[in-house]
């Protein structure tokens, strides 16, 4: 069967994702304006790829990456036109050989497929076609495709975040006027196209092609665009796992959970997506058996820009982390609650696994899952440093309700999740200000004007808050010099109208005679009446002062607010660092200048 549709209705990564999801095997055929690519699926799981250019072949990239040499290629070639019949695809010769490690050839293949998804996220117009009977495995064929799978297929989530992330790269470093090689440039075919015969060299790479057991019985046909029957329809795949996952419901039951899943997954542009500019992935890895709570969790997390990776094995589990973490994600692990069993599900096996992630790993945070009434595993859930636990509703126990139940369950799971991301993300830009904090420190040394020192403090803060002012202090006022943030674009403006007087008790005066900063609320009635009045009161009357001493008096004063946004976590210690560093810098301008001038008579 043959599914088409059209790009500007369902982006490529919408797509990708929504396939590892309802775990679908086939070949995902992208026809557009400039030819045509294809990424061969194996019960979700990527095991194959055909690049955009046909250029870009396996061997090529092979040599390319330094896993074999040209001399190693030209010869599993001919090996390959003399052997007939009995042809062997290149990467198994390569391996017969001994020249292709099997770890080589994986690489090979992960690299093939990142390329051509790089290629495609830039697409906005085009058709696709998924075609489910493209992979075909023949009768006698003894090698199971489950086996096949576990050996040879990537994890479509694993790519796909790594795909995005170098597709981003490329467009900032394409936006600041880098001039970036293509793929075609980088991995050109290493041999001419004349030497090569078009039906010896297959464009289409798949698990095939790694050489493993009987594989070279599995079955290809070249993907074509065949007659389509049905359209793309992403609600329809949804509603097929659901049948397959809860068959023992009724049909209106299984539909009620299908529309809560439809209207969690409302489209939105990958390109345009909150996570994409942010700058960073958010990942989430569950630890879980169970089919439905694995499709759910996936697909309610797609529209909050949160790729899952799914797994029941140890070993996988570590091998996902490690890779998240490679690839600069810190993801947030979910436990799913323990079985009856004895296998890898049961409350010993979690309690060792648990443990054994946080000593390895203790930067990642755990959320367990448990039944509703498992009191004493949730205490021991929070004693081992657990996150979060949250109760799964039972099919077994509460079969009546269990529907509402899931549907409760996962919107409080997905609000968890959003909220954890957001404190990550507010914990990272905050490292990232206090980075940027030490670099404008390294940057004063540099400065010999007293005005650029004060310039480069309003700098530091206008990082951290929405808008900012330098004050000059004079015995009996503050005369605005500059100010960040004041007006649209945040350019820098004269602030020189703003006088705010100092004859009389305000916390512009405390600051001043005590030498220390003021961070917090204040109704003070000078703030409001001199301040506030020149330049509008911010959304929260949360304000930031900031006073810089020179040959032991405050000569400046630095003020800061957050505009009509809320007020977010501070890192103020760095600042009056920053403050006691520019002091120290005007104070040996000062002195070098006094030096010059006495040199001089």
């Amino acid at each position: 069967m043959a599914f088409t549709g059209d790009l500007e209705n369902l982006h490529i990564v919408d797509i990708i994702q929504l396939l590892h999801t309802t775990r679908k095997s086939g070949t995902f055929s992208v026809r557009g304006s400039r030819g045509e690519s294809r990424i061969i699926f194996s019960n979700g799981y990527m095991v194959g790829a055909s690049h955009l250019n046909n250029r870009v072949r396996i061997g090529t990239v092979l040599v390319r990456m330094n896993a074999i040499t040209l001399k190693d290629l030209e010869k599993a070639l001919e090996i390959q036109r003399n052997a007939g019949r009995d042809r062997k695809p290149l990467i198994a010769t390569l391996i017969e050989l001994g020249k292709l490690k099997h770890e080589e050839a994986a690489k090979g293949l992960g690299k093939l497929i990142e390329m051509t998804i790089v290629e495609l996220i830039g697409w906005t117009k085009g058709t696709f076609t998924l075609d489910t009977e493209d992979i075909a495995v023949t009768p006698e064929c003894s090698y199971p495709v489950g086996k096949m799978e576990q050996a040879t297929a990537l994890d479509a989530q694993m790519v796909l975040m790594d795909a995005l992330r170098i597709f981003d790269e490329r467009e900032r470093d394409r936006q600041s006027g880098e001039d970036l090689p293509s793929y075609e440039e980088l991995f050109a075919d290493v041999i001419p196209s004349a030497a090569v015969e078009k039906e010896e060299i297959s464009s289409v790479l798949t698990a095939d092609d790694l050489g493993l057991a009987d594989l070279d019985r599995l079955e290809r046909k070249i993907p074509q665009f065949l007659p389509v029957h049905e359209i793309f329809d992403p609600v329809e795949m949804h509603r097929q796992k659901i049948r397959e996952t809860l068959a023992d419901f009724s049909a209106e039951e299984q539909e009620a959970f299908v529309s809560f899943l439809e209207k969690s997954t409302v489209r939105i542009s990958p390109r345009d997506g909150s996570a994409r500019q942010e700058g960073t992935a958010k990942a989430i890895i569950l630890f879980s058996e169970d089919e439905f709570i694995k499709h759910s969790v996936m697909t309610i997390c797609k529209n909050e820009g949160v790729l899952v990776f799914a797994t029941d094995g140890e070993e996988e589990l570590d091998h996902i982390i490690a890779q998240c973490l490679l690839l600069k994600t810190l993801p947030i692990l979910v436990f799913d609650s323990p079985g009856m069993s004895e296998g890898m599900l049961s409350e010993e096996k979690i309690v060792s696994l648990r443990r054994q992630v946080k000593e390895r790993y203790p930067q990642v945070s755990s959320i367990q899952m448990v039944s509703t009434m498992d009191y004493t595993f949730t205490l021991q859930s929070y004693h081992d440093g657990i996150r979060a636990v949250l109760p799964k509703p039972s099919k077994e126990a509460l079969k009546a309700t269990f529907i509402e139940d899931a549907i409760k369950f996962l919107e409080t799971l997905r609000s968890y999740i959003k909220e954890f991301f957001r404190e990550q993300k507010e914990v990272g830009a905050t490292d990232n200000q206090l980075s940027k904090i030490k670099d404008r420190i390294r940057e004063l040394r540099d400065i010999d004007e007293p005005s650029d020192v004060s310039f480069a403090l309003l700098q530091a803060v206008a990082e951290i808050f929405e808008r900012s002012i330098t004050f000059i202090v004079r015995p009996s006022e503050l005369i605005g010099e500059r100010g960040l943030g004041l007006h649209a674009g945040r350019e820098p403006a004269s602030t020189a109208r703003l006088k705010v007087p100092l004859t009389k008790h305000s916390v512009f005066r405390d600051v001043i005679e005590t030498g220390e900063f003021f961070y917090g609320e204040s109704e003070d009635e000078v703030l409001t009446k001199h301040l506030f009045a020149g330049i509008g009161a911010p959304m929260r009357p949360t304000i930031f002062l900031l006073p810089m001493k020179s040959r032991g008096k405050v000569v400046t004063l630095t003020y800061g607010d957050f505009g009509m946004k809320e007020v977010r976590p501070v890192e103020i210690d760095t600042l009056v660092i920053m403050a006691n560093q520019a002091g120290l810098v005007v104070e040996n301008a000062l002195y070098r200048k006094l030096l010059n001038k006495a040199s001089h008579k």
